[in-house]
């Protein structure tokens, strides 16, 4: 029995002395951060793998009691580039912390809700707001905001009825218009309908202008409405601002959705090329948006363990290059000439569009990312040769395969794996640059029948840039 009471306090003092870690993804300094609560060492890193010490936070009305081991801690980013404001993933308590002093401290004295679980969070015109959520066993509609006086929330009044439910649905602040979407939402009450859940197919915008919500249509998407619960993970729905990012998976490839819900547009892009990791991930620092660009991180099995290597997309240069598949919603109103009036609009927009385009000559962005971004090392190896081959036509195939070091290889495995490395090579340079057959085949002047592999003229100077740039 003593031994028995010895092995259990040890067991004990083996779990209070475990790290309490207050972790955080900052999207805007693309950066994971965390607190040692018991030692206040502050730690960043790129990849959630990596960690380097940045000093010794101070902690101000913080009590290990109210962070339990595993909470989720919400970021965001204020006007001030450094102090950001962190939300406990269901309680809501609000703590703020400086990158510059290294202060950690917990501003609000909110007593324990815990209905906050899933909510969506943002700053609106300085001030804190928390839509929807779960907790209490169901789901909720409720659109609090954070007093920054009174150091507590409060919920809003509406003048007329919310959505039943805000949960796990299309959700997100617009600035521009100042309003809040939210759509494909989850009700679940464990004293309705047996406790099962019911999907709330609606789509509506919250004004804050005037202080009403409006149902724009009913969601008519077949690939958004066929989205059940055993694959409806959160993290499966970003928002920029602009765009609902979705990514839906299946055992052959993935599906990248770009809904754009003011054009009332959605398009599917195909992961053929797997550039994304196989399992979507279900942390917040593994994949998230910010601005124009989609993060994900891959795994790659080295044999000896496992590496994480991040993808980085353009979310604007991937939609041109994605399938136009419908509407996000019907518009439940029917009116003959007000749909007329719509149709004639949006064709004058197109038209205009068209013209911007085509006419304007406008130059669109690119978004590259290199290193231990889109490109593998074979593959920057690569089109480094190729950048340095150019002037003299280009590179042979005995060259290639030296590079790839394949020369042990039949003829044919070498054909094979060359065509694979040009093939995936032209597919992620036409992403990056949106630029068709980046690199070209061409005869070899001295002899016919041998082929080198030549950067197309338009595009080499870009490359050169770009790879010294990073």
């Amino acid at each position: 029995m003593k031994i028995v009471n010895i092995y259990c306090l040890l067991l004990f003092i083996s779990f209070s002395t475990k790290a309490q870690l207050f972790k955080w993804l900052d999207t805007e300094k693309k950066r994971v951060y965390r607190i040692d609560i018991k030692k206040s060492i502050l730690e960043k890193s790129s990849n959630s793998v990596e960690w380097q010490e940045i000093g010794k936070a101070e902690l101000k009305n913080i009590q290990e009691k109210d962070i339990l081991a595993g909470d989720e801690i919400i970021c965001l980013n204020s006007d001030d580039k450094n102090l950001v404001y962190l939300l406990n993933e269901c309680t809501n308590q609000v703590y703020q912390f400086n990158y510059q002093t290294l202060l950690l401290e917990r501003i609000d004295k909110t007593y324990f809700g815990g209905f906050n679980c899933r909510s969506t969070r943002f700053i609106r015109n300085k001030t804190i707001y928390s839509v929807g959520g779960y907790g209490l066993f169901r789901t909720n509609n409720l659109f609090v905001y954070y007093q920054a006086n009174r150091n507590e929330w409060d919920a809003i009044n509406f003048l007329n009825d919310a959505p039943k439910s805000i949960y796990k649905g299309l959700s997100g602040y617009v600035k521009k218009t100042d309003s809040f979407l939210t759509g494909l939402n989850f009700y679940v009450s464990d004293s309705e309908n047996s406790g099962n859940m019911t999907i709330d197919y609606g789509f509506y915008e919250y004004k804050f202008k005037d202080n009403k919500w409006y149902k724009l249509g009913e969601i008519v998407q077949p690939l958004l409405r066929n989205i059940d619960e055993p694959n409806r993970q959160v993290r499966y729905f970003h928002w920029n601002g602009k765009y609902f990012i979705i990514r839906i998976g299946n055992k052959r490839f993935y599906n990248l959705l770009i809904i754009d819900p003011f054009l009332n547009e959605v398009y599917q892009w195909i992961d053929n090329k797997r550039l994304f990791h196989i399992g979507i991930p279900d942390k917040m620092e593994d994949e998230y948006v910010r601005e124009d660009s989609l993060f994900s991180y891959k795994v790659f099995n080295t044999g000896n363990r496992n590496e994480r290597q991040k993808i980085a997309i353009s979310i604007e240069e991937t939609k041109k290059q994605a399938k136009y598949i419908g509407k996000l919603y019907e518009v439940e109103n029917n009116n003959y000439w007000l749909l007329l009036i719509a149709t004639g609009i949006g064709f004058l927009i197109v038209c205009l569009i068209i013209y911007y385009i085509f006419l304007k000559d406008i130059r669109f962005k690119k978004y590259v990312f290199f290193s231990s971004n889109t490109l593998d090392k074979v593959e920057i190896k690569m089109v480094e040769a190729l950048i340095k081959n150019f002037e003299k036509g280009g590179m042979h195939t005995e060259e290639i395969n030296d590079l790839l070091e394949i020369d042990d290889k039949s003829i044919d495995n070498q054909r094979k794996i060359r065509h694979e490395l040009i093939k995936t090579l032209n597919l992620k340079l036409k992403m990056m640059y949106n630029f068709d057959n980046s690199i070209v085949r061409n005869p070899s002047n001295s002899d016919k029948r041998i082929f080198n592999y030549q950067l197309n003229e338009e595009i080499i100077e870009k490359l050169k840039k770009d790879f010294k740039d990073n």
